[in-house]
């Protein structure tokens, strides 16, 4: 193993777990197909249109008290490593960068083998991502209604990569289905450790049954598409009920498994622009969402200021770390 206790990387450089403070477990800056940002920069405004909105989103958050993202976004959704350094240093927010595959792999990513995904992740985590010297920080893998033979092989390689590394692995789920059940039992025959794992969307299920379950195996619950359940089609859990649901799993005594996110990209040429003006109508706190909306719906149900802090602070230190 090749992880270093209690640091972590981001775009800028490892930090001590200590100094991430209030963690936002799963963001994107931008999400896109691969080269869209380059290839056709009109789609979106270009790249300092892209890095504008990024920053101002940003430096909102941080009025709020944000100090640290986790941008889930992977080479097949348009990753760019040093467009998030720049973000990053002009809103002085941390962002920890991603390798993996989420839904959507071209061609060339398919035809790989597990080794070979495995390598390519271990060098996005030791040496750096697109062609940069800035290493990712964790390892994103994706699944729908059940986990396709590809998604599997995924699932492998980054099992690999977290156990070479030390490093955490967070996932997409389709939560109404229950995938990461199926994502946890390949991951745990891989030697995975759940407790660095983030099983991804749960918020998205009204089965708090099934929640309750994943953080009894050890998994952390990804509570990560909270302004989402504004709108109808991400599970039909309103953030009312999202944010109960966040209560009932801290009253069963799983609070020290939660992690809190929007998963509301900044900029998303990956959606329609219908799509796009929906998502910015319901939320238009961006990242901030969590920090205004959110925790005070905590404080109204009765959620101790201690225990907040452990969902926005110390919960994700001890996910990423490993401390």
């Amino acid at each position: 193993m090749l992880s270093r206790v209690n640091l972590i990387a981001t775009v800028r450089g490892d930090i001590d777990g200590s100094d991430l403070g209030f963690v936002l477990v799963h963001e994107h800056v931008i999400t896109a197909s691969p080269g869209v940002l380059t290839s056709w920069p009109e789609l979106h405004g270009g790249r300092e249109a892209v890095a504008g909105r990024g920053i101002a989103a940003l430096r909102a958050a941080r009025a709020a008290g944000v100090r640290t993202i986790v941008d889930c976004t992977t080479y097949d959704l348009g990753r760019d490593a040093s467009l998030l350094a720049d973000v990053s240093e002009a809103s002085d927010v941390a962002i920890i960068g991603a390798t993996g595959i989420w839904l959507d792999p071209p061609a060339s990513i398919r035809a790989r083998t597990v080794d070979q995904l495995a390598w390519r992740f271990i060098a996005d985590l030791t040496e750096g991502m697109d062609g940069t010297a800035i290493r990712a920080g964790v390892i994103k893998v994706a699944s729908n209604e059940r986990v396709e033979p590809f998604a599997a092989t995924i699932l492998q390689a980054a099992a690999r990569a977290s156990i070479e590394t030390g490093a955490p692995i967070i996932t997409h789920t389709a939560a109404a289905h229950r995938t990461g059940d199926q994502q946890a039992d390949i991951l745990e025959k891989c030697g995975v450790d759940p407790t660095r794992v983030a099983i991804g969307h749960s918020d998205d299920s009204s089965d708090i049954d099934y929640l309750a379950g994943l953080a009894e195996r050890g998994y952390r619950i990804g509570m990560d598409r909270l302004p989402n359940g504004a709108l109808p089609e991400y599970g039909g859990q309103d953030v009312e009920a999202r944010i109960d649901m966040i209560v009932a799993l801290i009253e069963r005594g799983y609070g020290d498994r939660v992690l809190l996110a929007h998963d509301d990209p900044i900029s998303a040429p990956l959606l329609t622009d219908e799509d796009q003006a929906k998502h910015k109508q319901v939320n238009p706190w961006l990242l901030a969402f969590v920090a205004e909306v959110v925790l005070p719906g905590l404080e109204r149900r009765g959620v101790a200021a201690d225990t907040i802090r452990q969902l926005t602070t110390e919960n994700p230190r001890v996910w990423l770390t490993g401390a």
